[in-house]
């Protein structure tokens, strides 16, 4: 088939959806399919080129602006003649504005990955976010996400808990959920590149991974530490990541009085993710809210033999095992993630079963090859209503 991918943003612009579509567009090109990703130009300071190839496949990169944060508008109106000669319309949201153009307007079946609810973070910048305000952005886009997917042929999304919670897809019929997969293979040849073997396995190291924002649980982890030294004094928890909360982070990190027992890093190169993962004990996911609607890094830390512990909010917490590769705790509750540490680290040994069992998950439920074939089904089912 030849797929033609529609996302807001992509590479270099950095998050979850941008990696699913890249690693999803890789899994097609591996399975003999013709791949095209049409997306903009943001963040425009970059540079990125209009067109490239990319892991197989052809990237597009339209002139935008960003009206307001994480909504971006092209500069001029989105040319349905790029759409020719594809056999499948796939388009990714929120944001809504591909699917706005396409939805209706065209002869190829439109196929919708739902990511995540339009969600404003309890806080930004470290200043916390009125509650009217949170109601009075998500309502409105909440009616016109059904209002588009009701028109679409095909719509899914990554996992059944957050399908069944969500104010959008809870009205949406013959709703889908396929999970996001994970290329381990890649993985092993970085693990064997810099000669990771279970003697660098660190038992007192804990790690928080991923983008400082509101809605990622960073100061969650932090408040959690000392209540995690107490009990184990030489516990070293390291944060990787960059983001509008690090001021804020910093600033709790000193007011706690745990600076000594925390490293920091920046943006992780993949070297360094994989370093990160395989070394530590447990991989702490503390997401608060319905912006993280899978956590493509629980399957990150599995992938490298690495326990998680990861909150209970819909979506998240359906991608583990819980009890057999890692441990699920309530949002918002250092004391429950500090408890939850504290059970691994007092027995390291449990831990590393629970990395084994996540890699073994990791390599059957995860692995690309099979969702892309799951995927493939779904275009098949729009061709027939098509047709």
């Amino acid at each position: 088939m030849k797929i033609v991918m529609l996302v807001p943003y992509f590479y270099p612009h950095t998050g979850g959806t941008e990696k699913y579509v890249k690693d999803l567009s890789m899994a097609m090109v591996q399975a003999g399919h013709e791949v095209t990703v049409i997306s903009t130009n943001l963040p425009a300071e970059k540079n990125a080129p209009a067109e490239e190839m990319m892991s197989g496949f052809k990237v597009i990169r339209l002139p935008a602006t960003n009206m307001f944060s994480y909504l971006p508008v092209t500069k001029q109106k989105f040319d349905l003649k790029m759409l020719e000669g594809y056999d499948i319309v796939h388009c990714h949201v929120p944001s809504f504005g591909f699917l706005r153009e396409v939805v209706g307007k065209i002869k190829q079946p439109v196929i919708v990955t739902y990511h995540c609810d339009v969600t404003v973070s309890e806080k930004y910048y470290g200043v916390p976010v009125p509650p009217w305000f949170v109601k009075a952005v998500e309502k409105p886009f909440n009616v016109m996400a059904r209002m588009l997917l009701r028109r679409a042929d095909v719509v899914y999304n990554t996992t059944k808990t957050y399908a069944e919670t969500s104010p959008v897809l809870k009205d949406i019929k013959n709703i889908r959920s396929i999970p996001i997969g994970i290329f381990h293979d890649q993985i092993d040849e970085m693990q064997k590149k810099i000669g990771l073997t279970e003697k660098d396995k660190n038992p007192k190291q804990i790690l928080w991974l991923g983008r400082m924002a509101g809605n990622k649980g960073c100061d969650y982890m932090v408040k959690a530490m000392p209540m995690i030294l107490a009990k184990f004094p030489d516990t070293k928890l390291v944060i990787c990541g960059d983001g509008e909360e690090k001021a804020s982070i910093n600033s709790l990190i000193d007011s706690l009085g745990v600076r000594s027992s925390i490293e920091m890093y920046g943006v992780a190169t993949f070297e360094q993710l994989v370093r990160f993962y395989y070394q530590s004990l447990v991989y702490v996911f503390p997401s608060i809210n319905r912006l993280e609607a899978f956590g493509i890094v629980q399957l990150e830390a599995m992938a490298n033999y690495t326990a998680v512990i990861c909150t209970d909010i819909p979506g998240p917490n359906a991608v583990m095992d819980e009890g057999k590769t890692g441990l699920i705790v309530p949002k918002q509750d250092p004391q429950a993630i500090a408890n939850a540490v504290n059970s691994l680290l007092a027995d390291p040994q449990k831990a590393f079963a629970m990395g084994r069992a996540g890699r073994q998950m990791v390599e059957t439920t995860y692995d690309w090859k099979n969702i892309c074939a799951r995927i493939v089904e779904l275009y098949k089912e729009g061709l027939a209503k098509k047709k």
